[in-house]
């Protein structure tokens, strides 16, 4: 099976998990669709661009920073505004709105390895446009530089799941591919895939899935599905 292997790394950055209001928390590994817009970012894409994904790394440490947040109240509820990223200095300008710091969550010195399968000309394309960058990449936030350290087309093989192997790196796997006795083996997350819009609101296909730290024997006992393995050993399994 022919794939796209992404290496990249990044100095600090937040993966921001929605919902998480009073401190900015961070995923411990992109989510599937952060790393889908990237992809299609650097294609310049306008329409969706059909692949599958296999997300994994690790990082050395989680740090804390703060963040300007600005709100609005409206009766009860508090709606966060944030500003980050954006070269203009805002100011709260309506009676009801207030700010104050709030505690953000970082991963520092992040490394990632990131497979990428579908038609050949697609996987083809998305290379070409990685040599050809005429600007930089980000993942999570505007400010989350992206190094692109290698990108290379490779062969997948089967793994013989029988035997096993050891995860190199922590992994997003689909719970659906997991049997259910080990699925309190590691965390599980609602990750947004594509969506839809619907009413002018989008409406996210959502991916069950489980963060598995590195270490972990991928093999019959754990995954009932297929999984395979490039010829550096990082083991791939895909999103869909």
């Amino acid at each position: 099976m022919k794939a796209l292997r992404i290496k990249a790394f990044q100095e600090t950055t937040c993966y921001t998990r929605p919902f998480a209001n009073k401190v900015t928390e961070t995923y411990p590994l992109p989510p599937y669709s952060t790393v889908k817009g990237m992809i299609h970012a650097v294609l310049k894409a306008e329409e969706y661009i059909p692949f599958s994904l296999s997300i994994q790394g690790d990082y050395d440490s989680i740090i804390t920073d703060y963040r300007k947040t600005y709100f609005i109240k409206k009766s009860t509820v508090n709606m966060p505004i944030v500003f980050d990223g954006l070269s203009i200095e805002a100011t709260p300008t309506f009676p009801d709105m207030s700010s104050m710091p709030l505690y953000t969550h970082m991963l520092y010195r992040v490394n990632l390895v990131l497979h990428l399968h579908a038609e050949e000309e697609i996987l083809q394309d998305i290379y070409v446009a990685f040599q050809n960058l005429d600007h930089f990449l980000s993942l999570g936030r505007q400010e989350d530089l992206l190094r692109i350290d290698a990108v290379d087309m490779v062969d997948l093989e089967e793994l013989d799941l029988f035997t096993g192997e050891k995860l190199r790196y922590n992994m997003y796997i689909p719970i659906k591919k997991i049997y259910e006795d080990e699925v309190n083996t590691g965390i599980p997350y609602q990750l947004n895939w594509v969506y839809r819009i619907k009413k002018g609101i989008r409406e996210w296909e959502r991916i069950p899935s489980l963060y598995v730290e590195k270490g972990k024997i991928i093999n019959a006992d754990f995954l009932k599905d297929t999984a395979y393995i490039d010829e550096e050993g990082h083991i791939v399994i895909w999103n869909q």
